[in-house]
């Protein structure tokens, strides 16, 4: 799986990024400044509201990561750029997560431990207090989404899935018919709804696949390269993986052999009292690759490989 950001505006707006590919329209100006500035190196996340309010944290290209929003509500605001005595900022910017509801009436934002949220629907709210002991994450938000009319979608890192989807039945009917599943909600890996559109929306699976409805006209060729590129993002993520799961394993083979001979060697010089010498060849083959190995192992030299190996 690969980082994505899916969020849409009141007035058309749009920002989806993936690994690989960037779309947006219709963003407020300052937002726009902010995307295309020569300092930004990596964005974090970006959430689009009501008219031109916004949120984007990212990273510089001197490694250090920033808070820009605008017209927020002042709860929230307040929460994103509370300071230590030290003026220094106190949340976990690359962690920082953020819901908006129709017209910033609502809200949920989150990092790695702190949290706060406003006018969230009743459900909503009862199924995250459970989830909290004494101001502390039981289970955190993975995946939350605000929509019109009060709908909502929560799932958890332990994938419990709570939702009211009356004005989104296509996603809701997805959602069921992925519980029945073998991997059940542990398969949706991300979803943004349309809080000014019924039946709007976009999800994503852990396998790359990216699913949308009802999204607006001028927005449709900018879901359609998502579309493609979240796919090769998600593939090329699985093949690094296997790459180095590949090369981790090959190490250690050769690492248990060299542990074996080190063995061996310290039976030989034991028996004798002299310096003895074991000679072993191992061929490990790898990526169509043929790797030689010939060692001379001497009484007093075994502890050695270890350190060279790491």
């Amino acid at each position: 799986m690969c980082d994505t950001t899916f969020t849409f505006g009141q007035r058309g707006s749009h920002y989806f990024q993936s690994p690989s590919r960037r779309e947006y329209t219709r963003l407020p100006n300052k937002l726009t400044t902010l995307l295309t500035s020569a300092q930004l190196q990596e964005v974090h996340h970006v959430a689009l509201g009501f008219e031109d309010s916004f949120l984007l944290t990212y990273r510089d290209k001197h490694g250090r990561d920033h808070i820009e929003s605008q017209n927020l509500p002042p709860e929230l605001t307040t929460f994103l750029y509370a300071t230590n005595p030290r003026g220094r900022l106190t949340r976990n910017i690359p962690a920082l997560r953020l819901a908006l509801g129709p017209y910033n009436a609502s809200f949920l934002i989150h990092d790695s431990a702190s949290y706060i949220w406003l006018n969230l629907p009743p459900t909503l709210l009862s199924a995250l207090q459970a989830r909290i002991k004494d101001g502390v994450w039981l289970d955190r938000p993975r995946i939350v989404a605000l929509g019109a009319d009060s709908n909502f979608l929560l799932i958890t890192e332990g994938h419990a899935a709570i939702w009211d989807l009356g004005c989104y039945t296509m996603l809701s009917r997805m959602l069921e018919y992925s519980r029945t599943q073998a991997r059940g909600i542990a398969d949706v890996a991300g979803v943004a709804l349309h809080a000014y559109r019924y039946e709007c929306f976009i999800a994503q699976a852990v396998n790359g696949a990216v699913v949308s409805e009802n999204v607006p006209v001028h927005e449709g060729a900018g879901v359609a390269g998502m579309k493609e590129a979240v796919l090769k993002d998600v593939k090329e993520v699985e093949e690094r993986a296997k790459g180095a799961e590949r090369r981790a394993r090959e190490k250690e083979v050769v690492r248990r052999r060299l542990e074996g001979a080190a063995r061996r060697e310290s039976v030989h010089g034991g028996q004798g009292g002299e310096r003895g010498e074991v000679k072993e060849v191992f061929r490990a083959k790898g990526r169509g690759i043929r790797l030689s190995l010939s060692l001379s192992v001497s009484t007093g030299l075994a502890g050695s490989f270890s350190k060279m190996l790491g």
